[in-house]
């Protein structure tokens, strides 16, 4: 048994402060209604700060480190704790189950340690947040943090799952969006490879034995392809120091800034950079905003999931002016961050009392955007890819006539 703090409404009225045992944050909103009052806080003490870290210390010695978890792990962990929570098992037993009957080494890792420093004395969002704030984000940590303060954790993970699987979903969309491109791109390398190994060599001897020289074209052809066969080694180092180059590039902040205001301009691409950014925002500010976190806070949350640069400035200007008592739809309007059909729906729900459905509904609209416009996109490079494919099979076939037509002339 734990002890819990709250605070609670006496009355509807006077708002009261008390402590009290029970198994869990459901098992003590409970107690806390059966004794006449309304719950609006519960939480467990924060533990002292020195034996917190030395918490910390001990568990990190006795266990694997997870750095990284796919986003299909996420959400099996996610999933499992918040059944098995909403069934009214403890917090301890919930991940002693998951770790016993995952498949998976690393949310068994996950599950062990998080479990070792409840045992400490930290609370599920403490450990965390100390263990794996890297690994699952602020966000994630953020608002299971709100939802443990508030006795609702299983409610705040189902929201996380929400947020996750639409994550999983617009990734989906994406490779499956990549197949067709890259179909093209293997029909290409093989075409070329096709010719270079077996058609180019059977004309090459007849070339050699009358002692001509190969056409330009088809003598490029065969160079590149003799290149890449012989020193594939320096062409795969060549292009992990260009990816290196990249990445290093990007995490420029003067870089990263102008690139993102530059492809705020490419048409279509633009459209979609724009709505899968504002997806984000919006379903981490419904989810927030349901979790009872204060609206600032939902906001500054919110935000750490944009990554174009531009956008974040816009939406941190919204909300400096929201922090000097403008409204939602004021700060928006002014800061140009937010669609005028969303700022509609978010201006109704500031005035109607209903914000909370307003940001869900708002998020559902920007998912069918981001839809259109990936759909959009991928019709704009397919037929991209195909002039490129094209223009390397003529480039094929004018080498093959060269060869054809010089080979004519060696024999007559």
């Amino acid at each position: 048994m734990a002890k819990y703090k709250y605070s609670a409404l006496k009355n509807n009225n006077n708002i009261i402060n008390g402590e009290i045992e029970a198994s869990n944050p459901r098992e003590a909103r409970e107690k806390i209604r059966e004794l006449g009052f309304l719950p609006t806080k519960i939480y467990l003490e924060q533990p002292n700060i020195e034996n917190q870290n030395l918490i910390s210390e001990n568990v990190k010695s006795t266990n694997t480190d997870v750095t990284r978890l796919s986003l299909q792990e996420k959400i099996m962990f996610t999933s499992e704790l918040e059944v098995i929570l909403s069934s009214g098992i403890p917090i301890i037993e919930a991940l002693q189950s998951i770790s016993n009957n995952t498949p998976k080494p690393k949310i068994k890792a996950v599950c062990e340690k998080i479990k070792e420093g409840i045992l400490s004395g930290m609370t599920f969002a403490q450990a965390l947040e100390s263990f794996y704030g890297k690994v699952f984000g602020p966000v994630y940590t953020g608002l299971v943090k709100t939802g443990e303060n508030a006795g609702e954790l299983e409610v705040t993970l189902s929201r996380m799952l929400l947020l996750l699987r639409k994550q999983d979903r617009i990734k989906g969309r994406i490779i499956n969006a990549s197949i067709y491109p890259a179909i093209l791109i293997i029909i290409m390398l093989g075409l070329l490879i096709l010719f270079s190994k077996v058609v180019f060599p059977a004309f090459m001897g007849v070339f050699a034995f009358n002692g001509a020289e190969l056409p330009l074209l088809a003598s490029m052809l065969v160079g590149i392809c003799s290149f890449v066969e012989h020193f594939w080694w320096l062409l795969i180092i060549g292009i992990g120091a260009a990816c290196g180059a990249v990445s290093s590039l990007f995490k420029n902040y003067l870089f990263k800034s102008k690139w993102d205001e530059f492809i705020l301009n490419v048409p279509v691409v633009s459209d979609f950079i724009k709505y899968i950014n504002l997806s984000n925002f919006l379903t981490v500010l419904h989810i927030s905003y349901d979790a009872g976190l204060p609206i600032m806070s939902g906001l500054e949350l919110s935000n750490g999931t944009v990554g174009n640069y531009s956008i974040k400035r816009k939406i941190n200007k919204s909300l400096s002016m929201v922090r000097s008592g403008k409204t939602l739809t004021q700060s928006f309007n002014c800061s140009d961050a937010i669609p005028p059909a969303i700022l509609t729906m978010i201006a109704t729900g500031e005035t109607s009392g209903t914000l909370g459905k307003m940001f869900h509904d708002a998020a559902e609209v920007i998912d069918k955007k981001v839809d259109m416009a990936l759909e959009a996109m991928t019709k704009m490079f397919e037929p991209l890819l195909i002039v490129i494919l094209g223009g390397v099979i003529l480039f094929v076939a004018i080498a093959f006539y060269q060869m054809y037509i010089g080979m004519l002339g060696t024999l007559f």
